[in-house]
């Protein structure tokens, strides 16, 4: 996959993650070349995410 730093390769899991009570099953890649792991990319296309660093919060709607 073309990243912003070049050609990368990825490799896909399934992730579970809980937000107030409900369980959700999401896709999450990770590899030697991300320094972060990517939750739920396919979700941003369709779902905003906010992440309120100083208030510790992050809000998926």
């Amino acid at each position: 996959m073309q990243t912003a730093w070049g050609e990368a390769r990825f490799n896909l899991y399934q992730g579970t993650m809980l937000l107030d009570g409900e369980e959700f099953t999401m896709e999450v890649l990770g590899g030697d070349d991300l320094d972060n792991i990517l939750l739920g990319v396919r979700w941003l296309q369709t779902k905003r995410l906010v992440a309120d660093f100083p208030a510790t919060v992050l809000t998926l709607g």
